[in-house]
């Protein structure tokens, strides 16, 4: 092949000016691309469609990068046809147009491949809770990752590598036993085993071991929860994989539970009063299964006498939920004041004799 020297002194005024051309077509191609995509879309969207911003198409990103890939190739080929030209040149300059179509046709794929992509989120709604938004984003993810490896073997094998010997030489099977044995690996390991057994999506509440929260994002590595304090907790799958997770979000309702521990000297004829005007505040609260109330004098403990009040509310949301608990203590506190009856406190009483 010709040295660096022998290639510049080729060059003359004709292959400076087809360079100059070519760089004018290669950003004429690149301006004109958003012009040409958004006529193709517009042509090609169906009458009585919902008409939604142009760049919001899924076909938008692919079709520019393939029209920019259209004016390269030109240009390559007005180079490449020069007169002046090496064979040698030529011969790189093929490589080059086929590399650049492989890496442009990989780009393109992989811009289509967006969660963000009107075409996914249609399917994600249609299938209702069966492929949720994390699901559906894992599965592009895969998928870029798919076309952009194979890109690169095929890269590799134009620049006249041997791919099966590169395989080979790179001991696969080594390889994924040493990462298995990895945090990384287990994490990943873990992610799949969150996405195919679902214990919850994005935006249930959860507890897991001590943490608990809303689940804002499930990764391959990780899962992130925001909780109470709004503070977000990032937790490798490996950990969640094994652990043991209650999903609020999957309940149907939630217990509402309180003992109220009452004085000893409280008259019997108030504790009646004070259960029915509890059942009746619970009665009245749409919130509550009605026939879930259950407002029992309990026992006669150590410390007073136990009224205990469930009921269940049909709220999952934990937030929610909350509120409605709140509002329940309010109102039996308020009750407790009108009725007179003192709570018991868990004292001691110490006699000294003299």
């Amino acid at each position: 092949m010709e040295n660096l020297e022998q290639i510049i002194s080729k060059l003359n005024i004709e292959i400076v000016i087809q360079i100059i051309i070519a760089i004018g077509i290669i950003l004429v191609f690149r301006a004109l691309s958003s012009v040409v995509s958004s006529i193709i879309i517009k042509m090609l969207r169906p009458k009585g469609k919902e008409k939604i911003s142009v760049k919001k198409n899924p076909f938008y990103l692919p079709l520019r990068t393939i029209f920019t890939f259209v004016g390269i190739y030109i240009a390559l080929n007005i180079i490449k046809n020069a007169t002046t030209i090496s064979p040698e040149i030529q011969v790189i300059l093929d490589k080059g147009i086929k590399i650049l179509l492989i890496l442009f046709v990989a780009k393109a794929f992989g811009d289509g491949l967006d969660e963000k992509n009107r075409v996914f989120v249609k399917i994600r709604n249609k299938s209702n809770k069966d492929i949720d938004k994390s699901t559906m984003n894992a599965i592009l993810r895969i998928t870029k990752i798919a076309i952009y490896v194979l890109a690169g073997f095929m890269v590799i094998s134009e620049l006249g590598y041997n791919i099966s010997g590169l395989i080979t030489g790179l001991g696969l099977s080594s390889v994924v036993i040493t990462l298995a044995a990895q945090d990384t690996a287990k994490s990943l390991i873990g992610g799949l085993a969150i996405f195919l057994d679902k214990p919850f999506k994005v935006g249930d509440y959860i507890k897991v071991d001590q943490y608990e929260g809303t689940v804002e994002e499930i990764r391959f590595r990780t899962t992130s929860i925001r909780t109470l304090e709004n503070t977000v907790l990032h937790i490798a799958n490996s950990e969640m994989s094994v652990a043991a997770i209650i999903n609020y979000s999957e309940m149907e309702k939630r217990r509402y539970y309180a003992k109220l521990v009452l004085e000893f000297d409280t008259n019997l004829s108030k504790i009646e009063s004070v259960k029915n005007k509890i059942k009746e505040i619970l009665m009245k609260m749409d919130e509550i299964e009605k026939e879930t109330i259950m407002i029992n004098f309990q026992e006669i403990s150590d410390n007073g006498m136990d009224l205990v009040v469930i009921a269940y509310i049909n709220k999952t949301n934990y937030a929610e939920y909350l509120d409605i608990k709140e509002q329940i203590n309010y109102e039996i506190m308020e009750i407790l004041a009108k009725e007179n009856v003192e709570m018991a406190y868990n004292t001691q009483t110490m006699y000294l004799k003299k």
